[in-house]
């Protein structure tokens, strides 16, 4: 089984039809989907792997509209309850471009969880924004040092440049010393940032994973992807017409990559079938994937 612990929230997609006019009305199109990279990784996975998420919602419509969502995608839901529902605005432009307004709520407020919870789990996935604060902070930690222990896999995601600033870039380096994650997720930005890869180059840090591949992540690029601190596969992105939205296509990437790996035990495989799923979520609002008949080959 797939492990995911981190953030749900609501996610509040506006899409403007029009330049922003000061003062008043702007035309737009606004939508509601779930957010939060765990939880959308989780709801990705889920019908192409069993997948358990874990997380905290508020005692709000919110907590029970996106739990039962969340088990619409086939997952295994585990959710403390407290507090209110996180929610993020997605303000998304004419090209595309994302600007968000987070809330987290309950997604901050996850305490240590029951350790039954981590039973039967294969790989767990964290992301960077768990780290934001605690108690959540250090709930995650606390799982992903368990999932370790018991000679289980990890995945981490590091999130963001912002991310690793916030939780101060030394700590976060020692951090993943620390864990050994098996796999490391990060667009172009975040790896030459943590000194991970540069273009076809490791990094000096990645030297201090020697059990890690990372994923290093070019947007339409093509993926590159590094075993034992080399080089490993270059691994093309197929072209994209007319993308949509790119909210949720790192998180699909991942669910993607981590539901095929843990079914095919191939890096290179994985790579191409979580490159498959984010082409998929480009076209639909939000973290969200077409319905069966919207995405053509012309697409």
């Amino acid at each position: 089984m797939l492990g995911v612990i981190g953030d749900i929230v609501q996610d509040v997609v506006v899409w403007l039809q029009e330049p922003v006019r000061p003062a008043t009305d702007t035309r737009s199109e606004i939508t509601m989907t779930r957010g939060g990279s765990a939880a959308n990784v989780a709801a990705f996975a889920g019908t192409r792997y069993p997948t358990r998420f874990i997380g905290c919602v508020g005692d709000d419509l919110a907590g029970v509209t996106l739990t039962r969502e969340m088990e619409s995608h086939d997952v295994d839901v585990r959710c403390q309850v407290a507090d209110s529902t996180g929610m993020i605005v997605v303000l998304i432009n004419d090209q595309g471009e994302r600007n968000m307004f987070p809330s987290r709520g309950a997604s901050g407020q996850l305490h240590s969880i029951d350790p039954q919870w981590l039973d039967g789990i294969e790989l767990l996935h964290i992301t960077g924004y768990s780290l934001q604060g605690d108690p959540t902070a250090t709930s995650v930690i606390e799982a992903a040092q368990t999932v370790k222990a018991q000679g289980k896999m990890l995945s981490f995601d590091v999130s963001s440049t912002g991310m690793i600033d916030f939780f101060g870039i030394d700590r976060f380096k020692d951090l993943m010393r620390e864990l050994r994650p098996d796999f490391v997720s990060a667009n172009e930005d975040e790896t030459k940032y943590m000194d991970l890869a540069n273009g076809d180059e490791p990094g000096d840090f990645l030297a201090d994973l020697p059990g890690t591949t990372l994923l290093a992540r070019a947007g339409k690029d093509a993926t590159k992807v590094f075993t034992e601190g080399k080089l490993h596969a270059v691994v093309p992105v197929r072209p994209v017409k007319n993308p949509r939205d790119m909210t949720g296509a790192g998180d699909a990437f991942n669910a993607g990559f981590l539901a095929s790996y843990l079914r095919h035990r191939d890096v290179v495989r994985a790579t191409e079938d979580g490159h498959g799923l984010a082409r998929r979520v480009l076209y639909s609002p939000g973290a969200t994937e077409p319905r069966e008949g919207e995405l053509t080959e012309d697409n």
